[in-house]
């Protein structure tokens, strides 16, 4: 299996928006009973006032659904633009998160973390935060959680963090 293409429970957590000049946090997912997690952030129209203006993805984490947050470092990759069958090499993104702008128009953003590492720091619910700046015009965009569950089960175990307690 290929870890940056596939896994079994899929959770939308944020339909396609625009969001621009909006700081938009998605759903928690509840790490407890995964193995692998990622995230897929599809990128639509992107405008911006100037090319230097950018937004930022970032993961953040909690021990506690509500609780606390801290920023964690993840990997990511991009693709190439829409139609376009390419990505680009695995990437580390430090605290501060990934930065994108107009040159991401049409792409999307594939995040992995790891659930075990996360969990050596107690995290146990991950969500993605976009912080758009005041000068994106337009920034559409969608994401969804990807889980490979620790116990295989013929129904998944509710991914969705206040389902899951």
């Amino acid at each position: 299996m290929n870890p940056f293409a596939s896994y079994e429970n899929v959770v939308m957590l944020l339909a396609p928006v625009d969001i621009a000049s909006t700081a938009t946090t998605t759903p928690y997912v509840d790490l407890r009973n995964a193995i692998r997690a990622a995230f897929l952030v599809s990128l639509g129209v992107l405008t911006t006032a100037s090319a230097s203006d950018t937004s930022v993805i970032t993961v953040a984490c909690a021990t506690a659904e509500g609780g606390a947050e801290a920023t964690v470092a993840f990997r990511y990759r991009k693709s190439g633009v829409t139609t376009a069958n390419t990505w680009d090499a695995i990437a580390t993104a430090d605290t501060t998160g990934l930065s994108i702008g107009s040159t991401d128009d049409g792409k999307m953003v594939w995040i992995e973390i790891d659930p075990a590492e996360l969990a050596a720091s107690e995290y146990r619910f991950a969500r993605v935060v976009l912080t758009d700046t005041d000068d994106m015009t337009a920034l559409l965009v969608s994401v969804h959680a990807f889980l490979e569950a620790r116990y295989k089960q013929t129904t998944h175990i509710s991914a969705t963090a206040s389902a899951s307690a």
